[in-house]
């Protein structure tokens, strides 16, 4: 089993301020790979933006490691609503519930979740929201490239 945490912020103000992620995979409970960035400082900088920017980034490295292989099964785990309910196709739908029109009003984030669906089409996936507290690994990632310090 594979599972992937991840997760985003933007601080000391959201929207606006500087916007990092974190992530980490473990393959049988081990961490095999784990990154945070910060993606940019300023006007246009969100949490949400950071959290699209994890998820990427983590199924990029996932994807980019030879032990893992299509078949394998693949836990995903966010403390983030909106990316949770994109990813699940749960949120973006128009009133009759017949076309999907994810983020309508921002580009930005559907190019992102876009992104994000072509990097897990062929993968064996499924996604679930947790509560903060057990994507706290995640959490501290992105976090501490803003704050410089982690919270557990």
């Amino acid at each position: 089993m594979i599972e992937i945490y991840f997760d985003g912020a933007c601080g000391p103000v959201n929207p606006g301020g500087t916007a990092a992620y974190g992530f980490l995979i473990k393959k049988s409970g081990r961490i095999i790979s784990q990154g945070s960035e910060i993606i940019g400082r300023g006007q246009g900088m969100t949490n949400n933006l950071a959290e699209y920017h994890g998820l990427i980034a983590a199924l990029k490295a996932l994807l980019d490691d030879d032990s893992v292989q299509p078949k394998d099964s693949i836990a995903i785990y966010t403390d983030s609503s909106l990316v949770f309910n994109m990813i699940s196709k749960n949120w973006g739908w128009n009133k009759n519930k017949t076309v999907w029109h994810p983020h309508k009003d921002h580009d930005h984030l559907k190019k992102l979740l876009f992104e994000a669906l072509s990097l897990l089409e062929n993968l064996n996936y499924t996604i679930k929201w947790v509560p903060r507290e057990q994507n706290q690994p995640a959490d501290d990632l992105s976090k501490k490239l803003i704050f410089g310090k982690m919270n557990s």
